[in-house]
């Protein structure tokens, strides 16, 4: 089942594993699938100056409620069109603990975001997918320690880097660089 279903091995790999394990704080685990689709744009409904129910980051996570809020921003070239700028509309106290985070500007996973009327729906799927895609489901296992010696910024930047790259190719770019490569087998 994990050959054909990304959204299986994404659940296992995300949370599944981490019930047979206690080295969470250790490791981080990446999923690579043939099938991989994780990230998505905006639906085509929803543009700059629309305006949304959207929730928003506390210390990194991801709020329990929603909030009214204006996309502000669209496209970044530290984020690239996974994540979005918004406006919170409100300065009013959400679980207490929530208010600061809630009162500003903040940059959102798309899929944190719906609409007023429609819910959660997903805009086209993004080409960053094919830097997670691999002929096998694949878990990267990432040592934390490996990663110390690197500074928040420098991991920001690769990802930037990567998002920016793939942004820039395209689904149709990506594509041609595999047809190319799939000619030239090594």
């Amino acid at each position: 089942e994990w050959n054909e279903s990304f959204p299986t091995f994404d659940k296992f790999v995300s949370h599944d594993i981490w019930e047979h394990t206690s080295t969470s704080d250790e490791i981080t685990l990446v999923a690579f699938h043939p099938n991989f689709l994780r990230w998505h744009g905006l639906p085509d409904n929803i543009t700059k100056g629309s305006v949304v129910q959207c929730h928003y980051g506390i210390v990194g996570k991801k709020s329990a409620e929603t909030a009214p809020a204006t996309i502000v921003e669209t496209c970044n070239k530290a984020f690239g069109m996974r994540r979005v700028k918004v406006r919170f509309h409100t300065e009013e106290t959400i679980n207490n603990a929530a208010c600061h985070a809630h009162r500003q500007e903040q940059y959102v996973p798309t899929d944190w975001i719906s609409t007023h009327e429609g819910g959660n729906k997903r805009g086209p799927a993004l080409p960053d997918n094919a830097m997670h895609q691999a002929p096998y489901p694949t878990i990267h296992i990432i040592n934390n320690t490996d990663l110390a010696s690197l500074s928040i910024r420098d991991i920001s930047r690769v990802k930037r880097k990567n998002a920016h790259c793939m942004m820039k190719l395209g689904w149709d770019g990506i594509e041609k660089k595999l047809n190319l490569i799939s000619t030239h087998k090594v």
